[in-house]
């Protein structure tokens, strides 16, 4: 019997055995899409967790930043312990912890140097030197109130210095609002008595605060400014206003090279509010000669300061009858033939020039208001080297310079006799940005260079240095200059920027002993800023 064979079944069997591992493949393959469908799916949750965690943060982080901004720069300000700012749950929020009572940053009197909580963070911030700093911190909320926001330290580093003493030796702030000109630092007009240029050296920085302000219609883009500087500071948000720079500025280097501006992070600065909302605080104005909104960033205040403490009264000259005394630092004269002749005398002038004339070296000096009521301020200095060397050790003044009432007679010719190393604050305020006359007579005490140490602080007023007449005789200023209006340099005197020299304080060439009285920085107006750090938290 023969049995005959199906060839068709063992391809059944293979068929069926495919079909069963395809089954089995599709089955892993499905399976391992839903698991990675569910596992995605959780990946996106948690990242959404993620999402709205950093918004928490950082939400706290700049609502720190706003209520720090706006309320601790303003004099005596009040912010109470544990005090919750929220946003809402699991949004941003921010507890004051110790908060703050009668907070005034410009009186500050503590340094870096003593504290502990600001390791590991370089004390020093953004802006180079040392400071004066108070330190307030914010955290988290209660998690009741906070939600899902991680646990942070918000610390808060206000720190002040009177910038001329850090190193910023030539300070360039906004205009004033009234005016429709450009605030000249750079141009050149003319020659001869009238013209002025901008040929100078500033050994340190140049500090802009309101680019803006050097722009009018006319003005070139980019702008050059042409007197020599070690660096050049732009200390306005314009540095970073997208997509770019709209009012462009550069400098000129110490070997006349084209300088670009500081690309250090801009950290908004203030000499505290100019008026009674604060809203204006961090957009560059200068008001620190007489500013009742801040009378402790005010230099007509720290007169009154001083004179309340019993340790130096202020004479105030809104009188210009002649004077003389023996225990007095000044005296006022009346000159038909005067020793030294005002641009333009006699126009516009009395039948007498009204002189007066200050003693810097003398112990009876005291802080002085002067108003338009004298025509010349003489500055006699020091008239040999040990005189020179003593005046260092005197106790600092500040002399403030008005016109007589609203838009009225002002001082236009400033005279500095000889070379003087006392400290002192000299500083200019007008209404209406009138010129006054800057000039260097007699001789230095050796050598071809009248040092001159004193810091000038200009509100609105148009300032002209006046060279030395000898060609080989050079200027020589110590201490900087803080600026919302025009500085010049009388085009008569020639374009050698080796001619007038601004250095600080602190410069090495005429090296000077600390003064007697409370510290020179204590009668000089402050810059201040906030240096932000947000620490988050680890978990334990």
């Amino acid at each position: 019997m023969r049995i005959t064979r199906h060839p068709h079944r063992s391809t059944r069997g293979a068929l069926m055995a495919a079909a069963l591992m395809l089954m089995i493949v599709g089955g892993i393959f499905v399976t391992s899409w839903v698991t990675l469908m569910s596992t995605r799916a959780s990946q996106v949750s948690y990242l959404e967790d993620v999402c709205k965690r950093h918004i928490g943060v950082e939400s706290s982080r700049l609502l720190a930043w706003q209520c720090i901004t706006s309320k601790a720069f303003d004099p005596n300000n009040t912010l109470p312990a544990s005090q919750n700012t929220m946003l809402g749950s699991g949004i941003g929020g921010f507890n004051t912890k110790n908060g703050w009572n009668n907070l005034n940053v410009y009186t500050s009197s503590s340094t870096a140097g003593g504290m502990t909580t600001v390791f590991p963070f370089n004390h020093t911030g953004l802006r180079p030197g040392a400071t004066y700093i108070d330190v307030k911190q914010f955290i988290r909320p209660d998690a009741s109130l906070a939600g899902n926001i991680d646990d942070y330290n918000s610390w808060q580093f206000l720190k002040t210095m009177p910038p001329v003493l850090n190193g910023d030796v030539f300070c360039i702030y906004r205009k004033p609002d009234s005016v429709t000109t450009e605030l000249d630092v750079y141009a050149n007009a003319g020659s001869g008595g009238a013209g002025h240029n901008a040929n100078w050296t500033v050994q340190g920085r140049t500090v802009l605060h309101h680019p803006p302000s050097l722009f009018v219609r006319t003005t070139p883009s980019p702008l050059q400014l042409p007197f020599l500087t070690k660096s050049l500071y732009i200390q306005s948000h314009s540095t970073v206003e997208p997509p770019s720079i709209p009012y462009p500025v550069y400098g000129t280097d110490l070997n006349g090279k084209a300088l670009l501006p500081s690309n250090m992070s801009v950290v908004p600065s203030t000499t505290g509010p100019v008026d009674s909302t604060g809203a204006s605080n961090f957009l560059g104005y200068l008001n620190v000669v007489r500013n009742n909104n801040n009378p402790d960033n005010s230099l007509w205040h720290f007169q009154d300061r001083e004179a309340a403490a019993g340790r130096t009264p202020t004479i105030t000259i809104d009188v210009a009858s002649v004077f003389n005394s023996a225990t007095e630092a000044y005296w006022i004269a009346e000159q038909a033939t005067p020793t030294y002749t005002p641009p333009g005398w006699p126009s516009g002038y009395d039948t007498k020039l009204k002189v007066l004339f200050i003693k810097l070296d003398s112990q009876y000096l005291k802080n002085m208001r002067i108003y338009g009521v004298v025509d010349q301020i003489i500055f006699v200095g020091q008239s040999n080297a040990t005189a020179f060397s003593n005046a260092a050790a005197l106790k600092p003044v500040i002399i403030t310079i008005m016109p007589n009432g609203a838009k009225g007679r002002w001082v236009r010719d400033i005279r500095f006799e000889r070379e003087n190393n006392r400290r002192h604050v000299l500083a200019f305020q007008d209404d209406n940005g009138r010129p006054v006359e800057l000039s260097w007579v007699s001789n230095p005490i050796s050598g071809s260079e009248f040092r001159w140490r004193c810091v000038l602080v200009n509100e609105y007023q148009s300032i002209m240095f006046n060279m030395p007449s000898n060609l080989t005789q050079n200027v020589r200023w110590i201490g900087g200059v803080m600026t919302n209006w025009t500085v010049k340099r009388r085009a008569a005197g020639g374009v050698n920027p080796g001619r007038l020299l601004f250095t600080s304080d602190s410069d090495p060439a005429v090296p000077a002993a600390t003064n007697g009285g409370p510290a020179f920085a204590t009668f000089l107006p402050r810059d201040a800023w906030l240096e932000s750090y947000f620490h988050p938290v680890a978990p334990p």
